[in-house]
């Protein structure tokens, strides 16, 4: 079972289908899948498809990702979570989609704290990595407030029909790499 986290402003929750509509507006709104590097998905059945994927991830203990749900409400407004990406080396990459409803409010942030304090007490990773456009000056803001520091340039992160364009790596390591949120 998805262990269940708590902070001042969020909690995390596993994932249920009561969550696929919330995901299947975040993902058809444009701008949003845009900035997540994400296709947008032609029908709703796509979310049922995310949901058994991400639960069979969990399973083979190769990621976990949660529902972030404001304190005070059963809503889901976004989701977040850890693809384990070395097991050897204790790494993973760090994802968070928020809805646009929800952009701002410091919600994202909350809950990537809550995930990197989970990632580096309970899981025992070595570092967190998270890679976004460059051009996503939201997602930037975040990873930083959550700890994270700038690492490098993808060149060539995103290979669209407008053309390449560089991305950016962010680093949150724990403490036998030394920062840690």
């Amino acid at each position: 079972m998805v262990p269940e986290l708590r902070g001042d402003r969020v909690h995390l929750r596993e994932l249920t289908e009561a969550d696929v509509p919330a995901w299947f507006a975040r993902a058809t709104d444009a701008e949003s899948a845009a900035l997540a590097g994400d296709p947008i998905p032609e029908s709703i059945e796509a979310g049922f498809v995310w949901l058994a994927r991400n639960r069979e991830r969990f399973r083979q203990q190769t990621g976990i990702r949660w529902s972030i749900v404001p304190n005070g409400s059963a809503e889901s407004v976004g989701s977040i979570g850890l693809a384990i990406t070395s097991k050897d080396e204790r790494i993973a990459e760090l994802g968070v989609v928020i809805g646009r409803a929800w952009w701002g409010k410091g919600l994202g942030t909350a809950a990537a704290q809550l995930v990197a304090r989970y990632a580096v007490d309970a899981l025992n990773l070595a570092e967190i990595r998270a890679e976004l456009l460059q051009s996503n000056m939201a997602s930037r803001r975040l990873l930083e407030k959550a700890g994270f520091r700038f690492e490098a340039v993808i060149p060539d992160f995103d290979q669209s029909d407008a053309g390449s364009v560089d991305g950016l790596l962010y680093v949150l390591r724990g403490p036998d790499g030394t920062e840690t949120p």
